[in-house]
């Protein structure tokens, strides 16, 4: 079996890659992230984000203990998403049990992970024609 050796002296631009797929080219894929931001297609965005498939706004909030279902409701609106991700930085810390009520009452997916996690899944629902919407904590 191969090793593979890893050097710390290189550094790392991007922590993810995507594979190339068809689009129209206004789909916002995530390119990586990192110093608490991400890049999306060819722009770095510094802090957090709310993300459509073809929009990226701002997003205030900077730790998980912030979030709330009122953050993401008007987003809602704009996209009709099937699916929700939340990235909250690292490993959730606990079940964001009334998130998760307001977007079961809603007939809304709703996954809460880490945020490297949820910019690998929006690549992949983006690749699948999905409407989703994410709030991803920047990682510092």
């Amino acid at each position: 079996m191969a090793s593979s050796k890893v050097s710390s002296n290189v550094p790392i631009d991007k922590i993810i890659s995507v594979q190339s797929f068809e689009t129209d080219g206004k789909l916002k894929l995530l390119r990586g992230y990192s110093g608490g931001g991400f890049q999306v297609n060819d722009e770095f965005v510094t802090g957090s984000i709310i993300l459509h498939p073809r929009e990226i706004h701002t997003c205030p909030v900077s730790d998980a203990s912030q979030l709330s279902h009122d953050l993401l409701e008007p987003h809602l609106n704009v996209v009709k998403p099937d699916m929700v991700l939340i990235g909250v930085g690292g490993n959730p810390t606990h079940l964001y049990q009334p998130i998760r009520d307001y977007f079961k009452q809603l007939a809304v997916g709703v996954d809460i992970m880490s945020t490297s996690s949820a910019c690998r899944t929006w690549n992949v629902l983006l690749s699948e024609g999905r409407q989703v919407v994410s709030c991803l904590i920047a990682i510092t």
